[in-house]
């Protein structure tokens, strides 16, 4: 049967999102379970299936049926058109490596996360290093492919939000670096004792409590499961298929519980994306700033609220007996104590955006090539004194912390702050449209808001551009007045 351009092109997306559907898998496997000898094979593994889906999307047929659509010009549907419009700019983009290029990057990856894991617990810099060498060349061959007007990150911060520039980043860094010193140095004053939440919490105490409060924010287990990681995130793999992870740590179950509640947000924007275009662009996320928004909502705005543990207060205590010895109010104020911390996925709100300016910084010098590897612990340890008056012990707790580097996803944690942005703007809308969401999460109940979100984001795939979606939502552009009057109100 001779398909249409368009048709082919479904076909040939449905295709590969087979291969990358396999690798996501492959991905999950190994930061789960993959036994160390294991890794070898692996990286191989997902060489082919990388270079296979790039092969399969580089063909001179793609390129060709995309431009006898564009040329045909009858299109009108959002999604048809959105998926053009995205075909068109991943196509541009990707005929510009080759699939040698494509597999050799999937090996180093997956040789470079197996290399990080051993370097973060043996607090070792030196193994990882060489690895992270190899990811600073792969992706700075990237993208010098992709072309850049000024910023050779240019080319990798569009990848995962499109519209963003080096420049309007770092101004907008650099515009919010002391509204957050200040915000910070204020709720740090209002401390509380920093040991109410110290105690015994087994872990399968923890997995329980956990797994119920995602039921209740609406993630379906019946499509998701939760497992153990060294880096909490969350895998989209397929309709039907999203997986969570966090890390637990025995004496202090909060760790585990917004790692989830984090990841969670991630993946009820999963399973809410239209599963029948799973393999289109328009049924995909449209950017790595609104999946944050996502987690940053659910994590910030819903789960560190008083609210929350106003109705989630009881169940805790009868999970873990150890907070039968605080009360609701000292569990509040502990949820909400800010103070400069180490850890990125542990920080307060009032501290997190410091920690993505500051990596923002470095990833950006590392690319320029303003910054060698060998170098980067002894920066990294200056800009975490200079950004937080703390000073750094061990790498492990430094700039080993992150996973993201080692999956060579440069370009990546401008997205946090973007999300931060996002999440407190989308949040302030929905009340707005339905002032019954706060009658309910007081209630403990999620429903208004997820429903909202499924309608206004997660329905809405890559149907619009970042900044645009986020215009549809609430009515304005993203800014970041809603993120600092959250932060103001809930901290000072």
């Amino acid at each position: 049967m001779d398909f249409s351009p368009y048709q082919n092109l479904i076909q040939r997306s449905k295709e590969i999102a087979l291969y990358s559907s396999t690798s996501a898998l492959l991905g999950w496997d190994q930061e789960t379970g993959i036994p160390k000898k294991g890794l070898n094979y692996r990286a191989e593994q997902c060489a082919f299936f990388g270079g296979k889906a790039h092969s399969l999307f580089t063909d001179p047929q793609v390129g060709n049926w995309i431009s006898r659509c564009e040329d045909e010009g009858t299109f009108t549907d959002s999604g048809e058109l959105a998926n053009l419009r995205e075909w068109r700019w991943s196509h541009d983009r990707a005929v510009k490596l080759s699939s040698e290029f494509v597999e050799e990057a999937e090996r180093v990856r997956s040789h470079a996360m197996s290399a990080w894991s051993e370097s973060r617990r043996e607090n070792d810099f030196k193994i990882f290093s060489p690895h992270l060498e190899k990811i600073i060349k792969i992706n700075q061959k990237k993208a010098e492919s992709y072309g850049y007007s000024e910023h050779p990150y240019d080319a990798l911060i569009e990848g995962y939000e499109r519209g963003s520039k080096t420049k309007t980043i770092r101004v907008l860094f650099d515009r919010l670096k002391p509204a957050l010193r200040e915000i910070g140095e204020a709720a740090a004053r209002k401390n509380t004792s920093s040991q109410a939440l110290k105690g015994d919490y087994p872990i399968n105490a923890q997995e329980k409590f956990n797994q119920e409060v995602a039921e209740s924010f609406g993630f379906d287990f019946n499509a998701g499961r939760i497992d153990a990681a060294v880096h909490p995130f969350c895998s989209g793999i397929a309709p039907g298929d999203t997986r969570l992870t966090t890390r637990y740590d025995t004496k202090d179950f909060s760790s585990s519980l917004y790692g989830v509640l984090h990841e969670v947000g991630h993946g009820l924007y999963e399973q809410g994306l239209p599963s029948e275009k799973f393999a289109t662009p328009s049924g995909n996320a449209v950017s790595l700033g609104i999946h944050e928004s996502q987690s940053r909502l659910w994590e910030n705005h819903v789960g560190r609220a008083p609210s929350f543990w106003k109705s989630w207060y009881p169940k805790a205590a009868q999970n873990f007996p150890s907070l039968q010895e605080i009360n609701e109010e000292e569990i509040i104020a502990s949820t909400l104590r800010s103070e400069p911390s180490f850890i990125r996925v542990e920080a307060d709100e009032a501290t997190y955006d410091l920690h993505i300016i500051l990596r923002f910084e470095i990833e950006r010098d590392l690319i320029a090539g303003n910054l060698k590897v060998a170098d980067l612990p002894e920066c990294w340890n200056a800009k975490f004194m200079e950004f937080f008056g703390l000073r750094v012990e061990n790498d492990a707790d430094g700039c080993l912390q992150d996973i993201h580097w080692s999956m060579g996803a440069l370009g990546y944690f401008p997205t946090y702050t973007i999300g931060n942005l996002g999440a407190a703007q989308l949040y302030a809308k929905a009340i707005e449209d339905d002032p019954e969401i706060l009658t309910q999460l007081s209630a403990g109940e999620y429903s208004k808001l997820l429903n909202w979100l499924r309608i206004n984001i997660h329905s809405k795939g890559s149907e619009l551009l970042p900044d645009d979606l986020i215009k549809d939502a609430t009515g304005e552009s993203l800014s970041e007045s809603y993120h600092l009057e959250h932060l103001q109100s809930r901290y000072l």
